[in-house]
C-alpha cells in the first residue's frame, strides 16, 4: 500500500469515528492527544474519565486555521499578527466566545483555548469532520505526554480509545505555550516552545502583560 493511501485510509476511519462520537489518539507537532467531539457531551464525559481528569479543568481545542475561530464569534483582528506568526504551531490562545460549548468541559467563564497544530493529519482531520477536535494530552492528568505509540498501547483503555494514529508527532519537545487574552491583558498560563518576550515582541505595547 502506497503511503498516501495509507494516510488516506486513517484519515477516513478517523474522521467516521469522531463523528460518531468515539475518542481517538492522534499525533500532533508536540505529543500524541485524544481526540473527540467537542459537542457530544456523552463523549467528553468519557474523555474525562479516561484521563481521571477534573471537570474544573476544560480541555482545549485544536481547528485548522484562524478562519475557524470566527466560527465560534471571535474576532481576531487585533492579535492576528500574533496568530500569523504562531499558528500552526505550538501556541495555544485563550480567548472569550460565546459560542455554545459545554461549559466546565470546554468552557471557562466563557474562555476556550484555541490551537492550530503544526501536523497536516490534523488539520485535514478537523476539515474533514467540519467541527474543532478536543487537543488534550494521551495520557492520565499526572502522568508524563508521550510521541510512542507503544507507551499509547500500554496505558491507554483501548476498549475507549477506538483507534491510535500510526503517524509520527512533530519535532516540538515540550507542550504548547498557553495565554489568555482577555480585554487589553496577556496573562502566561503555561511557558513552552514560544516564549514570555516573544509574545511581547509581537503584540507590543497595546496589552498589559501577568
Amino acid at each position: 500500500m502506497k503511503i498516501l493511501d495509507k494516510y488516506q485510509e486513517e484519515l477516513n476511519k478517523a474522521t467516521e469515528l469522531i463523528t460518531n462520537g468515539e475518542i481517538i489518539a492522534i499525533p500532533t507537532d508536540t505529543y500524541y492527544g485524544l481526540a473527540c467531539d467537542p459537542f457530544n457531551f456523552e463523549s467528553l464525559k468519557k474523555l474525562f474519565e479516561l484521563k481521571e481528569r477534573e471537570v474544573t479543568k476544560p480541555l482545549p481545542l485544536l481547528i485548522s486555521s484562524k478562519e475557524d475561530l470566527l466560527k465560534f464569534g471571535v474576532d481576531y483582528s487585533k492579535f492576528e499578527k500574533l496568530l500569523n506568526t504562531y499558528w500552526p504551531g505550538p501556541l495555544t490562545v485563550v480567548l472569550k466566545t460565546n459560542h455554545n460549548f459545554f461549559s466546565g468541559m470546554i468552557k471557562d467563564d466563557g474562555y476556550v483555548g484555541f490551537r492550530v497544530p503544526n501536523l497536516d493529519f490534523v488539520k485535514d482531520l478537523i476539515k474533514n469532520t467540519g467541527i474543532p477536535i478536543t487537543g488534550t494530552s494521551a495520557n492520565m492528568s499526572g502522568q508524563p505526554e508521550t510521541k510512542d505509540i507503544n507507551v499509547l498501547e500500554d496505558s491507554l483503555n483501548l476498549n475507549i480509545v477506538k483507534m491510535i494514529i500510526n503517524i509520527s508527532c512533530g519535532n516540538e519537545q515540550s507542550s504548547s505555550t498557553v495565554i489568555k487574552l482577555s480585554n487589553n491583558n496577556v496573562e502566561m498560563l503555561r511557558e513552552g516552545p514560544i516564549k514570555s518576550n516573544q509574545i511581547k515582541e509581537i503584540l507590543g505595547s497595546n496589552y498589559e502583560y501577568k
